[in-house]
């Protein structure tokens, strides 16, 4: 007659031998087995392993263990459980160690078992910082307008080392960075078509440094960029500003208020004095 008993019972007899009944496959896991142990002639299942434990420990009928040992071949297959959990992880995407633990302790594994499962993990090469960075910003680069200060702060987050981000940001040098946000002037050129050449600028600043982009690399790209369309598109968009601000202080203010109200709202918006006192005046000829 087979008789179950919880595994913590073997703790009263840590020092007897126990004798190895039988070893069966489990039917849901071909790797995993059940292990019988006798003693005081009853058997009762003592618990299941996976394969290495078995050939580790070289278990097989009629073999004798004691129970501290049993309790030791518990542990080590709970070990082999979150080798598991972490393996099942890693095989979705590339992550860092920062994530694997996090996974683990969320998964509540011990964490006497945790650190054996990161070094065995880092030691097959599944866990690799350093490459998991290399990764990151070479696909950040080819697929995204992000900055280094974006990536580093991502792989702070992951629990990458600052040497690691350092290393691996090397590859997406100044020049690669400038062709980068010179895309980014082109694309938001239409969102900012409106704008006095000043305004576009402070804009497209606030956007980069945002993103990422350090201010002198910005200043370099600006350098590179040729604003002189913007600068012969502005006087255009002063008269639009212009119109447009006009009819709305029109209805708030007496006539002379407006033009004051008028030349600092230009003002603010990144045009110059002297190109708002010609617009004024020139709408002053106009009227005469």
């Amino acid at each position: 007659m087979i008789v179950l008993f919880p595994v913590y019972s073997i703790e009263k007899q840590a020092g007897d031998h126990i004798k190895i009944s039988r070893i069966t496959t489990q039917k849901n896991d071909a790797e995993r087995y059940n292990l019988y142990v006798v003693d005081e002639n009853s058997e009762r299942f003592a618990c299941g392993v996976h394969e290495s434990i078995l050939v580790r420990w070289e278990l097989a009928k009629d073999k004798a263990i004691t129970a501290a040992e049993l309790e030791e071949i518990i542990q080590d297959d709970d070990v082999e459980k979150a080798k598991k959990k972490a393996l099942h992880f890693l095989a979705r995407r590339m992550r860092t160690e920062r994530e694997v633990r996090t996974k683990l302790e969320d998964d509540e594994v011990p964490i006497d078992h945790i650190e054996p499962v990161i070094e065995t993990m880092k030691n097959r090469g599944f866990i690799n910082d350093k490459e998991y960075a290399h990764t990151y910003v070479r696909t950040m680069m080819s697929t995204t307008d992000k900055g280094p200060g974006s990536m580093r702060r991502y792989l702070q987050d992951k629990g990458v080392s600052d040497a690691a981000i350092t290393e691996a940001l090397e590859q997406y040098d100044e020049q690669i960075q400038i062709e980068v946000i010179l895309k980014v002037i082109a694309k938001k050129d239409k969102t900012t078509s409106k704008d006095s050449l000043a305004m576009k600028k402070k804009k497209l600043t606030e956007a980069l440094l945002r993103k990422g982009f350090q201010q002198a690399t910005i200043a370099k790209a600006f350098e590179a960029h040729d604003f002189s369309r913007d600068a012969n598109d502005e006087w255009q968009s002063l008269h639009l500003q212009a119109e447009k601000a006009a009819n709305k202080l029109q209805r708030r203010y007496e006539p002379g208020k407006v033009k004051q109200k008028l030349k600092e709202q230009l003002y603010k918006k990144g045009f110059s004095l002297a190109m708002i006192d010609e617009y004024l005046e020139t709408l002053n000829e106009e009227r005469r």
